[in-house]
């Protein structure tokens, strides 16, 4: 049934024309407006109970979830449709809201076969059409998200915390420590804040009202943060002096939630610190990585194993190769293997299958194919090239020439 009463402020006729036409074209559901007590304002309802009190109650509940989870989470209405809103808004103020509802028995035909529709990823798109058309306070949802993510995580520490309680504070501190300086190390800022959360959340169940207990525990962790973070690449002074200015405030905290924020700011600062230096180093890491491949030449090396040696994030990695060089780890590889077998082809001594092994090519023919792709002409041709001995050709003999 269609309805003359007022539109939700802000949503004109025409857009909310547009916004139905394109969500049911990609999911050929309709929409329709609710005021925010979830009565009908704009649209048509796909069910007779437009005035049925629970059933407008549910459409507000829906409203007031998407902006508690910072996402339209799938509501069941009485009249058998699961239905997802995302709330229209002034600031922080709900002053309507777009509702898309199915029912029941079309995503769930018979309670056994596949679902029919990715009520997920409706309810996100739904979301996402209100954020471009700024119907929606999208900064407000998200920060409900990231609320919602910090949750998740401390639920899971708190779960995991209740199979460590008869270890001691320092026990529990020291068990989730190495897992910290990996992560500073890697450049991982969300592992390590995710690691942090546990550590605090352990150290506060476990300490009580020792406040002093727990600031102890937590300069000695900043001197060793400090101490990886230079590992890492950040620089000495500016660490040191931050390293200073931490202990002053802490001495001037009085309770556990402002030492709490103290280290999550601390760690950030590290974090920081980190990463400003090693925009300036790049070249520095990337030498530091070629060192290792050379070192590591005939062994099964892996971008990860690199990574890993020179303190990055695998990915950070591979984005520092590209943005310096515009190629790949596995070209970077296969560049200094093929110098390298250049060098020892020039050894009367090794034959190409020799070469081959000690450049950290297990197929001989896989490496004839990747030594002419750099060098333009096969291991043997290279090796005649060089006009070396007739014996050191004969006994390159058993290895294959494309």
């Amino acid at each position: 049934m269609k309805h003359d009463s007022p539109p939700v402020p802000g949503l004109e006729p025409a857009v909310f024309a547009r916004l139905d036409r394109q969500y049911r074209k990609r999911w050929r559901v309709s929409l329709y407006g609710v005021r925010p007590d979830g009565t009908l304002a704009c649209g048509k309802l796909p069910c007779r109970a437009d005035n049925d009190s629970i059933c407008n109650q549910t459409r507000a509940l829906a409203l007031q979830e998407a902006l508690r989870w910072g996402d339209p989470t799938i509501v069941f209405c009485p009249a058998g449709r699961l239905l997802w809103a995302v709330p229209m808004m002034h600031n922080a103020r709900i002053v309507g809201g777009l509702v898309a509802s199915v029912a029941e028995a079309q995503v769930f035909p018979d309670g056994q076969s596949p679902v029919r529709m990715d009520l997920r990823r409706a309810a996100a798109e739904l979301r996402v059409l209100a954020e471009r058309e700024n119907l929606t306070n999208a900064a407000a949802l998200a920060l409900s998200r990231l609320q919602c993510l910090a949750e998740q995580q401390r639920a899971h520490a708190i779960h995991a915390s209740k199979a460590y309680r008869h270890h001691g504070i320092r026990a529990l501190y020291l068990r989730e420590e190495p897992s910290l300086f990996s992560a500073i190390r890697a450049g991982d800022r969300g592992e390590a804040r995710a690691i942090l959360n546990r550590i605090l959340l352990v150290i506060h169940q476990h300490a009580g009202d020792r406040l002093d207990l727990v600031k102890s525990i937590f300069m000695e962790l900043i001197v060793s943060m400090c101490r990886t973070a230079v590992e890492a690449g950040g620089d000495p002074e500016e660490l040191l002096g931050a390293n200073f200015a931490s202990f002053a405030e802490l001495s001037q905290l009085r309770n556990e939630t402002d030492v709490a924020h103290w280290l999550a700011r601390t760690l950030e600062q590290l974090m920081d610190a980190i990463h400003r230096h090693r925009q300036r180093t790049t070249g520095a890491v990337l030498l530091s990585a070629l060192a290792y491949i050379e070192k590591h030449i005939a062994a099964p090396i892996s971008r990860d194993d690199v990574a890993h040696a020179v303190y990055l994030s695998p990915s950070h990695f591979s984005f520092l190769i590209h943005k310096e060089s515009g190629t790949t780890f596995t070209d970077l590889l296969n560049r200094a293997r093929t110098d390298r077998a250049a060098e020892l082809l020039g050894q009367r001594r090794l034959s190409i299958r020799e070469v081959a092994s000690q450049t950290g090519f297990d197929d001989p023919s896989y490496f004839t194919k990747v030594f002419k792709r750099y060098r333009h002409q096969t291991p043997l041709q290279y090796r005649r090239h060089l006009s070396l001995p007739a014996v050191a050709a004969e006994r390159d003999g058993d290895t294959p020439e494309p």
